[in-house]
């Protein structure tokens, strides 16, 4: 008996594009590569065949594309044309040429001196429970009586995510622990190394310890520079296209 199949309609390809929302995010992509294009031969920036030669063979080694009859291969049952490739490969191109370009060292220095609490980040366990008695008990048992805070999270906690953990969460920024309720934040990065604070009741019922393991902040080191140039770039963008 044959195979049942389906051909799948182009016009229902692109509904189901639209209804993702993927497919006005391509747009949008679209506009801020035209936009690049116009920024960049205003600024005098192109890019050459050299680089748009290695960055197409870079690009058909992600895919372990690495014969030219394969490369011609994929294209025809993608749709895809050459010249379509070439487009996004050289924005791409432009947009790393014109950061570098438009964004300076001197302006990232800035930024992060001008915005320390952004680089802060703590390093933290967590110890969940759904009573206040027994969570004060247990911070009291790790404060005053040493029981190991990792073995009682393991043990009691209700956070699946970390309890087989030991109730390690890992790395979280001041911006994400400033969602958290109450004062947690404030008092997460005023704690010392190894201090157990709380419990403190969050919502849903639940009531938190947490072991702060370090406070720090994140130098500015060759790959935080190379995020802050990408975001400065992309913020310089968004205002030449609102104007």
């Amino acid at each position: 008996m044959a195979e049942a199949t389906t051909t799948v309609q182009q016009d229902d390809i692109i509904a189901r594009l639209k209804l993702s929302g993927a497919w006005f995010e391509a747009a949008a992509e679209l506009e801020f590569e035209g936009l690049i294009s116009k920024v960049a031969a205003d600024e005098g920036v192109a890019v050459s065949d050299d680089e748009l030669q290695s960055e197409f063979d870079a690009f058909r080694a992600d895919l372990d594309l690495f014969k030219a009859e394969e490369t011609n291969a994929w294209l025809a049952d993608s749709g895809i044309t050459v010249e379509q490739v070439e487009a996004m490969l050289e924005s791409n191109i432009l947009q790393a040429k014109l950061a570098d370009k438009l964004i300076d060292d001197a302006q990232i220095d800035a930024h992060y001196n001008q915005n320390p609490a952004a680089f802060d980040y703590a390093e933290i366990s967590q110890l969940v429970v759904d009573n206040s008695g027994a969570a004060g008990e247990l911070a009291l048992s790790i404060r005053e009586e040493g029981e190991d805070f990792a073995a009682l999270a393991a043990e009691h906690s209700l956070d699946d995510s970390t309890s087989s953990d030991g109730g390690y969460l890992g790395l979280i920024s001041r911006e994400e622990a400033g969602g958290l309720p109450g004062d947690i934040a404030d008092r997460i990065f005023a704690a010392s190394e190894s201090e157990v604070i709380g419990p403190f009741e969050v919502p849903g019922g639940g009531h938190l310890i947490i072991r702060v393991e370090e406070v720090g902040k994140h130098e500015l080191d060759d790959d935080l520079r190379a995020v802050l140039r990408g975001q400065l770039f992309d913020a310089h963008m968004a205002q030449l296209a609102d104007n």
